[in-house]
Order: C-alpha cells, then structure tokens, then sequence
C-alpha cells in the first residue's frame, strides 16, 4: 500500500534506482565470472547506456504530465490559447493529449459564443427606453443604461459598485423598491446570467403607472364614444325643433324658453365634441424650437399676465404647435388659479438628454393632486375636466412627462414640470 500512495515522480525515482543497482548487480556478476578486460568496458558501457535511457524516459514522462497539468491550469482560468507540446506521438499519452487539446478548442468556441452573446445583451440594454441595471454576485451595480438618471437623478458611472440596499433596493421576498411611492409606480423583472464566470442578476424597471394611464384613457375614450354617440343622437332632433317652434311663436316666455332649450343643447354638444377630443390622434412634427421665439408668442398671447421667463437661449426640439397649446391651458390655468399678475413663470432647463420647462405661478395651489388627470374632474365652478387629461396626452405622445405639484420653495402656488426627450 506504501508503494502504491507515493506520487508517480516518487514512483518513478525507485524504478530508477532499481533498475540502476540491477545492472551494477549484472556488471559486477559479469566481471567477477570472466574476469577480462574487455567484459569491464562492455559492462561499463551497458550500465552508462541503460542508466541513461531510463533516465530520459523518467524525464520524458514527467514532463508530458507536467505540460498537462499547465494546460489545465490555464484551461482552468479560462485561457484557451496555451496548447501543450505533444511529449509522446503514440500510444495513451498522445491520445491524452489529443483529447485535451479538443477539448481546449470546444471550450475556446463556447467562450467566444458567450462572449458574443454578452456583448450583444450589453448593446441591447443600451437601446432599451427603460432603466435596466446590473448586479454582480456581491449585489454591487455593475452596469446600467442611461435610463438610470430617469430613476436615480445621476449618471449610473458615478454609483458603480453601489449596493442594492443605497439605492433604495431589497431583493426580499422579491426586487422591489423599499420606498412605498416607488414601488407603486415602478414593477422590477429579474433574470440571472453568467458573466466571467460569476453569477450577475438583470433587473428591468418596469413603469405601470404609463400602463394604467393608457388603460384607464382607453376605458374612457370608449365610454366617450358611447355617450357621444347617444348624445348627439338625442340632441339633434331637439335642436331642430326647437329652432322650428322659436320661428313659430311669438317673442315672449314661450320664446325665451325655447331659446333657452335651444342654447343649453348647443352648449352640452359643444362640451361632447370637447370630450371626443380624447379619441383623436396626434401627428407630432418635430422641429427645432426656439426657446426665446415660444416665450415672446406666448407674451402677446398673454399680454396682462406679464409672464417672466428663464433660459430662454436654449434650442430645442418638439412640436411647437402641440407644445404651445399645452402652454396655453397651463397658463390658463395658473390665471384662473389667482396667480396676480408678473407671478407666472417659465423655465427652460437643459438635462443631460432631457429638455425641461417649468411653469410657476402663485395662485391657490393643488388641492387634490391625485384626481388632476382623470377626465371629468375638475375644481373651477365652470370646469370640464378636460384641459390636463388633454394636456398629458400630448406631452406623452411627444414622448415625455407632465407632472404638476404644490411649490416647496415656501410660495404658495404650483409648479407644472414638461420633461421633453431631446435625443
């Protein structure tokens, strides 16, 4: 059992000493039997000849194991370019040899397979509209796209090797926001994937909150067509005959009266054909925008507001014609708000890839900020609660966000944010 634990260099080291005290063993024999000059130098000379030659085979072997295990060793640390000289041309070491040598190849093909197919997941998180970031097996950022500032506010280079836990991520019971308005405004896929050998986790960021809007406008637009429909039907016929009757009669209640039936059935079309508004689609026209040239047409628009103005040197494109009709309702709505004249504002800020404009009054502020944008809603007295659910729809077919908040600068008044993408 001793012989057989010993490694193969000690294994092989007893045979060489073996087979060395044999031939001394035979020499010596030899030259005490025929004790003749010439039998010494056979004797001497087999004996160097044979220590020799086992002695390069022992040699011989070794290094074929060695350069295998170099091999494996790099082959190990994914280095599949280092292939070992052939010691043997035959037998089971050759085809050793050659079996490690195939498989180093099949390894370097698979290697270049996944490393193509990481190279093309990286490019396709860089196309995508939506924030994907990468963890490594230490849950540590690795990388992310550019959509990272649209949830962190700062490029993704300047939080590399960021936990989960900083940037307001858990992963249990499963990944989601540790901030509750977050969580319901962002949903978080996840798949896993190797990279360098090392498990790396994908996290898609997912915004419902666009999801549920488009759900609930397409829910209104087809009860908009419903009641449009009925609407109209009705009113047509009491129209005309109101319109026949008023010619009829003479001036007096029963005229006034028509008149009246006749006024509040125009009215109540005109408010359907405002609503069926939502039905239409928009053919966006981009072109470059002249910051100073918006704000000077909404100046002679506006003339007794006495709107102010920031970053007005700024170009920028969008649809000016869209863009400046939702300007106008929120303007509207600023003045109708109370704010005094000279308190409403417009900024213009460039961010990163993103165009922003503020709008900034000093009237009543919000009071119910989660019923803004639902159609039908409204504060004012004469309100349709159409302005903002229109005014949204634009800027997200513009392909941006419109968001309206209370001022917390310590002003009374609200603030209308229109981010724009500029790329």
């Amino acid at each position: 059992m001793a012989w057989n634990s010993d490694s193969i260099e000690a294994q092989s080291r007893k045979q060489s000493l073996l087979i060395t005290v044999l031939c001394l063993v035979l020499a010596t024999l030899l030259c005490w039997f025929w004790p003749h000059w010439w039998v010494w130098l056979s004797s001497c000379c087999a004996f160097i000849l044979i220590t020799r030659w086992q002695h390069f085979v022992r040699q011989q072997t070794i290094a074929a194991f060695r350069r295998t295990s170099v091999q494996l060793e790099a082959m190990q640390n994914q280095d599949y370019s280092l292939q070992a000289k052939a010691v043997f041309q035959k037998g089971i070491a050759a085809q050793l040899q050659l079996q490690l040598q195939q498989l180093s190849e099949q390894l370097q093909q698979r290697k270049s397979y996944f490393d193509e197919q990481q190279f093309l997941l990286y490019r396709l998180i860089d196309q995508l509209n939506t924030p994907i970031l990468v963890f490594d097996h230490k849950q540590q950022l690795s990388y992310a796209n550019n959509e990272f500032s649209q949830l962190f506010g700062r490029p993704w280079q300047s939080m590399r090797h960021a936990t989960a836990e900083s940037l307001g991520l858990s992963a249990l019971p499963h990944w989601n926001f540790v901030n509750k308005e977050k969580a319901k405004q962002w949903q978080i896929r996840q798949s896993r994937f190797l990279d360098q050998g090392q498990r790396h986790q994908l996290l898609v960021f997912i915004n419902i909150q666009a999801a549920l809007r488009e759900t609930q406008l397409q829910a209104w637009q087809q009860l908009i067509r419903v009641l449009s429909h009925e609407i109209r039907n009705s009113l047509t016929p009491v129209l005309s005959l109101s319109e026949h009757l008023q010619q009829k009669l003479p001036p007096g209640r029963d005229q006034d009266a028509l008149a009246l039936i006749r006024e509040r059935s125009q009215h109540l079309q005109d408010f359907v054909s405002r609503y069926a508004e939502l039905n239409k689609e928009l053919r966006i026209q981009h072109q470059q925008i002249n910051a100073g040239q918006l704000f000077h047409s909404l100046q002679l628009l506006f003339q007794q507001c006495q709107l102010q103005a920031c970053g007005t040197e700024l170009v920028f494109k969008s649809d000016q014609m869209l863009l400046q009709q939702v300007l106008i309702n929120l303007i509207k709505n600023a003045i109708e708000a109370g704010s005094p004249a000279g308190t409403v504002q417009l900024n213009f800020i460039q961010q990163n890839h993103n165009l922003e404009i503020q709008l900034l009054d000093q009237g009543s502020g919000l009071s119910n900020q989660q019923d803004l944008f639902v159609p039908f809603y409204s504060t004012k007295p004469q309100g349709q609660g159409i302005g903002l659910a229109l005014c949204r729809q634009i800027i997200e077919q513009l392909g941006g966000e419109l968001n309206l908040t209370n001022r917390t600068d310590g002003i009374t008044g609200s603030c209308a944010t229109l981010s724009l993408p500029q790329d």
